[in-house]
């Protein structure tokens, strides 16, 4: 098994080698239209394509985001095909994406993700969601807070409510409520190209202390 960063050149033609899993991978509310993804890809460059192959095989992929001026790198997606799941690889993938933002990202804070949060009617331990939030915690990831992070629906949809994780480069017990403010913001700009019609950084940021537990 390797991991290959794919060169910015290379990077927006190489996803659509990826795009059958992305389409298999995550619910319509949460994907983006491919060609903006290609698009960033192409033009920008703090988005990144990573890939899992096996021999000739691509059997996974992530697209990262290194928010320099932020000093944090957020890990847009990861996927891998449905026929290489369970067999380790996504905790293999995850674990050099975490050790490979302390490179990309000078003074890296930790990378920062999103999670489906855990419905009310799953209440057995062997639900998606609750499962998705274990591994993310075997891994070390810790969780904002009472902050209920809305993810945008680009297809006009409800915003879902998320949690907003992180995997520390080092011990951080906290973080101040205006840097959480600017990471959101920068997220919903940044990645969404959303400018926050619905107000959803208000309303998620509202009502939060000064400082923000990591949990």
């Amino acid at each position: 098994m390797e991991f290959v960063l794919i060169e910015k050149a290379k990077s927006s033609a190489y996803f659509k080698q990826v795009e059958r899993i992305y389409l298999d991978s995550f619910p319509i509310s949460q994907l983006r239209p491919t060609r903006m993804i290609t698009r960033m890809l192409a033009v920008d460059p703090n988005y990144h394509l990573f890939v899992a192959r096996q021999s000739d095989t691509i059997v996974g992929f992530t697209l990262v985001y290194s928010f320099n001026d932020l000093n944090i790198q957020f890990l847009d997606f990861m996927a891998i095909d449905k026929a290489y799941r369970n067999r380790g690889i996504g905790g293999k993938l995850f674990t050099h994406m975490v050790n490979i933002s302390k490179q990309i990202v000078m003074n890296s804070i930790g990378l920062i993700f999103e999670v489906e949060r855990e419905r009310t009617m799953e209440n057995n331990k062997n639900g998606c969601r609750h499962g998705r939030v274990l591994f993310y915690r075997r891994h070390g990831a810790k969780a904002f807070d009472n902050v209920h992070y809305m993810l945008p629906d680009l297809h006009g949809g409800k915003p879902e409510d998320m949690y907003l994780m992180i995997i520390p480069n080092w011990e951080l017990v906290y973080l101040e409520k205006g840097f959480v403010f600017q990471i959101i913001k920068s997220i919903y700009l940044t990645i969404y190209h959303y400018y926050d019609e619905l107000n959803l950084l208000e309303l998620t940021i509202k009502g939060l202390p000064p400082t923000i537990s990591l949990i």
